[in-house]
């Protein structure tokens, strides 16, 4: 009876012991199942310039745009478009922009190059180029901040390889030597769309102060200044169509005017807010005042991107391309009307990816975004900007203004449409004559 009382306890023993087993093994799995989910990574694997010479990443970007410079063409001076479309102010026209100006990718530990980059974006026919700028942290430690040409992924991570190119200490100057590229190349011989326009964007990721009057502030943005000197000959001054445009002076009629009145022109647009330069005891001369020389400041409305502020005054929007995915049936016409008077520039929410084809067209083509710049170094990204669609002639691709004759304010017209001014006739004097009506005085009757 004893031995029987010992089996049964040994068994409940080991079935007891099995289970505990299996419910150890079980709670380990659902803890590395937790784990993984947790902290799994759904980012795509992004090209890194580790596994990608420079000399490599030189000859994959002239390979897919040298050939494509020929086929350039100004639109400033193809009479047939500009007549046919009527409304040519700057801001009825889509333009074709690079997003990194000096970098040449890939995205990830890639190559700052500013003559291959330049090359590229100007071969692929690009007249805005995005210059982001930031300082380095480790460089700051003596408190002074030197503005930089950066690529920043979303957590503020730099993506430029270190190297010969690009040191903790350069005492050219990014920025300087991305200006003097874009001078010698966008407007050079071997450029067959030279005449148009540029626009220089700078992208400001921070301020070394959250007082945007310090002093300390204003010498950072003068540092920038002094790299824009290359384009002294070419910046807007006093003209003779529009008149001035320094200080973000008539940011409105900026955008008014006709595209070809800026032929051969630099203009500055910028989301740093320069005010301050206008109150400062500091001395600086015209090429060293950045609020002297930016034509439009660029304000946003929705997310900030950044060091830009909301400024619904101003006459530039700067937002993500997801914003304008995001924005509801109820306020499409009032977005449409603000892209039709304001220069609207669209990155991705995210720098390491760019916006998408289905995106670009979307935002473009329903709001009349003017410029979604590419990270041209991506080339099957890019790829859909260069058919007949989009920029494979010209850099500035005019609206469909057409769309707007008979309703201006239609969601169909994405076009900056001038009012119509009634013209008074002018009198003709002939015809307030007696004698030029041939008007006769009655015969008198016979008086007898």
């Amino acid at each position: 009876m004893a031995s029987i009382k010992d089996k049964i306890i040994s068994a409940v023993g080991n079935q007891s012991t099995r289970e505990n087993i299996f419910v150890f093994i079980l709670v380990i799995v659902l803890i590395g199942i937790f784990i993984y989910y947790r902290f799994k990574n759904d980012a795509p694997v992004l090209p890194s310039g580790r596994n990608t010479s420079l000399d490599t990443q030189q000859t994959l970007i002239s390979n897919a745009y040298s050939g494509m410079a020929s086929a350039k063409r100004a639109i400033v001076n193809d009479t047939t478009k500009l007549d046919t479309m009527k409304f040519t102010c700057l801001n009825n026209f889509y333009a074709l922009g690079c997003r990194y100006t000096g970098y040449i990718g890939p995205i990830e530990d890639g190559y700052f190059d500013p003559v291959a980059s330049v090359q590229m974006a100007v071969n692929a026919g690009c007249r805005v180029f995005v210059l982001d700028i930031d300082y380095i942290d480790k460089q700051c430690e003596t408190g002074t901040y030197v503005p930089r040409i950066v690529v920043r992924d979303e957590k503020g991570r730099m993506m430029i390889q270190y190297n010969s190119n690009y040191q903790l200490n350069n005492p050219n100057g990014e920025i300087r030597q991305v200006c003097n590229a874009i001078n010698t190349y966008a407007f050079g011989s071997g450029c067959q769309n030279r005449d148009d326009p540029v626009i220089i964007v700078l992208y400001f990721l921070r301020t070394p102060s959250s007082d945007l009057n310090s002093n300390t502030v204003l010498r950072y943005y003068s540092a920038v200044a002094k790299s824009l000197e290359v384009f002294s000959n070419r910046l807007l001054s006093n003209e003779a169509t529009g008149g001035i445009f320094h200080r973000q002076n008539q940011e409105g009629n900026l955008l008014k005017g006709s595209i070809k009145n800026y032929q051969g022109k630099v203009l500055i647009f910028s989301n740093a807010v320069t005010t301050g330069f206008r109150k400062t005891k500091l001395s600086f001369s015209s090429n060293e005042d950045l609020d002297f020389l930016i034509n439009l400041r660029l304000s946003f409305s929705q997310t900030k991107m950044g060091s830009t502020v909301k400024d619904l005054t101003t006459f530039g929007i700067l937002q993500s391309a997801d914003d304008f995915m995001r924005i509801s049936d109820n306020e499409k016409s009032e977005t449409i009307a603000q892209t039709r008077v304001k220069w609207t520039i669209c990155l991705s929410s995210n720098p390491s990816l760019p916006v998408s084809k289905e995106t670009f067209e979307a935002i473009s083509n329903t709001y009349g975004v003017q410029c979604v710049p590419a990270n041209l170094f991506d080339i099957n990204a890019s790829s859909f900007l260069f058919t007949d669609k989009w920029f494979k002639i010209n850099g500035f691709k005019p609206k469909a203004c057409e769309k707007c004759v008979g309703n201006t304010e239609s969601n169909n017209c994405l076009c900056n449409v001038p009012p119509t001014i009634a013209i008074a006739g002018v009198a003709n004097k002939q015809a307030l004559d007696s004698n030029g009506g041939a008007l006769k005085s009655p015969p008198l009757p016979n008086v007898s």
